[in-house]
């Protein structure tokens, strides 16, 4: 085995761990209030925050692989925005409010005040935040997968 092709298989293998990140933090913010009986009627307006999500996360998947597969190293930059991103995702799932039959309520919160406020006020940056580092990840993974910019040599 090549140093090409093992460095292609972990390429793979991190691309479907990527993917893999990318479908239970759908399945999280989408569902992951049903766990501690929280889930209710916004079920399915957060449904779409989950596919744009795996949508997004498929594409990084793709050019994760791609960088593997053509030889390139991902940028570390690359790793911790996507990092970041999964945090903030991690984030909106404990804080997303839902209407549920005790009223509006999140994981973290409950329905008590005025904790239920402040957690509400976390989750919309934390998907905001989440969203837009999701897009970086993806721009910076796409690049990755072009390799290096190539320099200019400059005569001083």
């Amino acid at each position: 085995m090549t140093s090409l092709e093992q460095t292609a298989r972990t390429g793979t293998s991190r691309g479907v761990g990527v993917l893999l990140v990318g479908v239970a933090l759908a399945l999280w913010i989408a569902f992951g209030r049903f766990l501690f009986g929280a889930g209710g009627e916004l079920t399915v307006a957060y449904l779409l925050i989950g596919v744009l999500v795996l949508v997004l996360h498929i594409f990084i998947s793709r050019a994760l692989a791609r960088t593997a597969k053509r030889g390139f190293t991902v940028r570390p930059s690359t790793r911790g925005t996507l990092i970041g991103a999964w945090g903030c995702g991690i984030l909106l799932g404990l804080t997303i409010p839902d209407i549920t039959a005790d009223g509006m309520q999140t994981i973290v919160s409950g329905t008590q005040q005025p904790a239920l406020d402040v957690a509400i006020g976390i989750a919309n940056p934390a998907g905001i935040v989440m969203a837009a580092l999701t897009i970086i990840a993806l721009v910076l993974a796409s690049q990755d997968a072009n390799g290096p910019r190539p320099s200019e040599d400059e005569d001083f």
